[in-house]
């Protein structure tokens, strides 16, 4: 399994747990890309961040400025 590190602010935490109703910042993280990737098993979603990181790799990949943007990106 890969570990990931996320950077997020105080406020952006809070919102996250408020979404999910969890309790810790890793399980509120969890929930929330659960819910943001419903239909895709763990496998899944070990071969999509693969996929990501091998166009990051070519310069493919997508930057942002904040978490808060990467999250409304991502909900989009």
């Amino acid at each position: 399994m890969t570990n990931v590190t996320v950077q997020l602010s105080d406020g952006e935490i809070e919102a996250l747990k408020a979404r999910t109703g969890k309790r810790s910042a890793a399980a509120a993280l969890k929930a929330w890309a659960a819910r943001a990737n419903p239909k895709r098993s763990a496998a899944a979603l070990r071969a999509a961040l693969k996929d990501s990181l091998k166009e990051e790799a070519a310069g493919k990949g997508r930057r942002f400025g904040s978490a808060r943007e990467a999250v409304r990106w991502l909900e989009s």
